[in-house]
């Protein structure tokens, strides 16, 4: 696991979105927004309120991509790590309220609320491998930070 920077941090933080990306049985892609969301140290947590494809993909593959950014900056960043989901109670339940209070702090949409309701509730633990940045003006494909063999990462 890498520890990831506070300057990335507050990134993701700022954006308030990041996208994550799965690839199940079927071998075809899928993206997925997340809002509700709480960074730690070296993991980052999300809410799944659907357990559609991303729930389902995960369950057969567990190597996921999250990326975030800046469309006025062109800055931003992708982790690729493995993720899993949270069981233990009470561990579940205290992620889960830490992210959903965070988010009703800032955002007061009725379909905000209503998700926010929900009782059924998967928390997903994302623990980053690497990091790469996403800025044109960088080497794309030189990691940010790694506690692997990145150039080993997904091949077969």
């Amino acid at each position: 696991m890498i520890k990831i920077p506070n300057e990335i941090k507050e990134f993701i933080e700022k954006q308030g979105i990041f996208v994550v990306g799965t690839v199940g049985t079927n071998n075809l892609a899928n993206v997925s927004p997340r809002i509700f969301f709480r960074i730690d140290e070296n993991v980052i947590y999300w809410l799944d309120f659907f357990k559609h494809k991303s729930y389902k993909n995960i369950q057969t593959n567990p190597w996921v991509t999250i990326s975030v950014f800046n469309k006025e900056d062109l800055k931003g960043f992708q982790f690729r790590g493995i993720a899993s989901f949270i069981t233990d109670e009470p561990i579940k339940s205290e992620i889960k309220e830490s992210i959903i209070k965070k988010i009703l702090e800032k955002n007061s949409l009725d379909k905000i609320k209503k998700l926010s309701e929900k009782k059924e509730v998967q928390v997903t633990q994302f623990e980053p491998k690497v990091c790469y940045s996403l800025n044109p003006e960088e080497f794309s494909d030189m990691c940010v930070g790694s506690d692997i063999d990145s150039t080993q990462l997904f091949r077969k």
